[in-house]
């Protein structure tokens, strides 16, 4: 099969900084040692002539709306930002992958379009645990600030703990002493995750309120890394004892002195999280989902691919 994987990045250059690229990147990597074909297009190319070679059409939802084209079987990957979908914009698509299993089941009771879930991942060939020295902290936090405040890091701030920071745009919004670099390059981001005492996690409010358990999860536990996050709907269920959720600044400092100073029961909570992600949340499990919802939207859609 041809698939096209459409990213609403703006340019091949501001890839290196998308989420939604290094998904897709590995997932066309896993789909191609599988023998199917893979293209990736950025948004300037979403109207060009290519799609014709296109069997399947996948388009990552983020924040560009994109017009299925005749011919092609099209699924949109909903990954982020639920609140900005809208019913008539699915009724478009052949399927619906939702990186949440509640909100896949909420979609399901609003549109006729066949939903089904398919998590975001971790790519084990990048991520997995690498000692590093040089890079060892007591907190991390990788991500850009989106120029926003980050609940995590006001939850955290001030901080007499050992803070590393790296992302940007983080000026003048945190004090200086805790950005440790601008940008880390994501195929190297294992040797951050692997080398912190704990990891900290966060999510855009709509997506924390609808189940969409964010990548940064899973690229942390693969590397074997202890992390706490904000509470997500299924993050729970879905990362049993494999993750800690806090809920407010005192809980935060009181669940981060705990575990600081208690090493083997952070690395237990960590090898059941690292456990779990190899089992069933690496890009090997999500590939397999993946090929099984379109062979069944072939079916029911009665459109062949090469």
């Amino acid at each position: 099969m041809n698939i096209f994987f459409k990213i609403g990045v703006p340019s091949w250059e501001e890839t290196k900084s998308w989420g939604d690229f290094h998904l897709v990147k590995a997932m066309g990597k896993e789909l191609e040692k599988r023998g199917h074909t893979c293209t990736i297009q950025v948004l300037p190319e979403w109207k060009g002539s290519a799609d014709r070679l296109s069997d399947i059409t996948i388009h990552v939802k983020g924040l560009s709306r994109y017009k299925p084209k005749r011919g092609p079987l099209n699924i949109m990957w909903l990954i982020s930002h639920p609140d900005k979908v809208k019913a008539r914009e699915l009724k478009r698509y052949d399927s619906i992958l939702v990186a949440s299993r509640p909100y896949a089941r909420q979609l399901q009771e609003k549109v006729d379009v066949p939903v089904y879930t398919l998590l975001q991942f971790a790519d084990c060939d990048l991520m997995y645990p690498e000692s590093d020295p040089d890079l060892a902290c007591q907190i991390l936090f990788l991500g850009n600030s989106r120029r926003v405040r980050r609940q995590i890091i006001d939850d955290l701030l001030p901080t007499e703990f050992d803070l590393h920071v790296w992302g940007a745009d983080w000026e003048g919004i945190i004090p200086e002493r805790y950005i440790k670099g601008r940008y880390f390059p994501y195929e190297d981001a294992r040797k951050l995750y692997s080398n912190a005492c704990i990891v900290l996690n966060d999510h855009w409010e709509d997506m924390r309120r609808h189940g969409f358990i964010n990548n940064r999860i899973f690229d942390a536990l693969a590397c074997r890394a202890f992390v706490v996050s904000d509470r997500c709907e299924d993050l729970n269920d879905l990362l049993h004892k494999g993750v800690v959720t806090y809920q407010g600044k005192r809980d935060l400092y009181e669940k981060i002195t705990h575990f600081l100073s208690h090493e083997s029961e952070r690395r237990q909570i960590a090898a059941r999280g690292y456990e779990m992600v190899l089992k069933q949340y690496s890009v090997f499990s999500g590939a397999d989902n993946l090929l099984c919802t379109i062979h069944t939207t072939l079916k029911q859609t009665g459109k062949m691919s090469s």
